[in-house]
């Protein structure tokens, strides 16, 4: 069921409203900070590995969370850009929690474009667009998703009412926690990247939802940051974030 908004539920303040100025915070019927940017495309980055999971694990790719992942490294060749920790063996599991570009890259290459563009529309993701290389439409290419279309996405993931397998839902929803207080537990996929427009700016996202026993809110939110490094404006979306699922009462 969803958090429904009452008259004690808590208000984000017009400070924490202020600071997604820079971004977009929707959170399940309690809160969306501005209409017209929680729903312009965005290029996903990261936050497509729940998607890009999901696709493998329903088209029988991946069997479980810890299936190993394969790197094709003739295919996709080591970078010095590349965390030391994504040249680990990795499961499903490990690459969603460190975030392992190519083991996911991999893993779209392994679907193949007839199986993802199938999966893509299954989904609903987005606009569906897989133009740019089918190891980099979501790093670089045209597939964009608002956060009114994540919020949907992770909403659906939540409740198992999306149309893959039931399997490929439970293994997603498993792997995906981020971190518990008390009853209430954070599942989400960070992202992050360059700003499409050229601006130079950084483009951080979370999406995911919080679960309290039979309660579930999903949220999506993202921020672009000016100057700095990819750490300092991930380091910012993270405080911001938890900041506001503090406020609203929910994490």
């Amino acid at each position: 069921m969803h958090a429904a908004p009452d008259a004690a539920a808590p208000a984000l303040s017009a400070e924490l409203r202020e600071r997604w100025r820079a971004g977009c915070l929707v959170v399940g019927e309690l809160v969306e900070t501005d209409h017209a940017r929680c729903t312009l495309p965005r290029r996903p980055y990261s936050t497509f590995k729940l998607a890009n999971a999901l696709i493998g694990l329903d088209a029988g790719v991946i069997e479980g969370a810890d299936s190993p992942m394969t790197w094709d490294k003739k295919a996709i060749p080591d970078e010095k850009g590349f965390r030391d920790e994504w040249r680990k063996p990795q499961t499903l599991r490990s690459a969603l929690k460190v975030s392992s570009v190519p083991h996911f890259r991999t893993l779209a290459r392994t679907l193949g474009e007839e199986r993802m563009v199938a999966g893509l529309a299954k989904l609903g993701y987005g606009n569906q667009n897989i133009g740019g290389g089918l190891d980099k439409f979501w790093l670089r290419g045209e597939l964009r998703i608002s956060a009114a279309e994540q919020l949907a996405f992770v909403d659906a993931l939540a409740h198992g009412k999306l149309a893959v397998s039931k399997h490929a839902q439970e293994v997603v929803r498993e792997i995906s926690e981020l971190e518990r207080h008390g009853s209430r537990v954070l599942h989400g996929k960070t992202g992050s990247g360059m700003s499409e427009d050229g601006s130079g700016k950084f483009l951080v996202w979370q999406v995911g939802w919080i679960e309290d026993g039979q309660q579930i809110v999903p949220y999506a939110a993202w921020i672009e940051v000016n100057g700095g490094t990819f750490d300092e404006a991930r380091a910012a979306r993270d405080a911001l974030l938890h900041e506001s699922l503090t406020a609203l009462g929910i994490f």
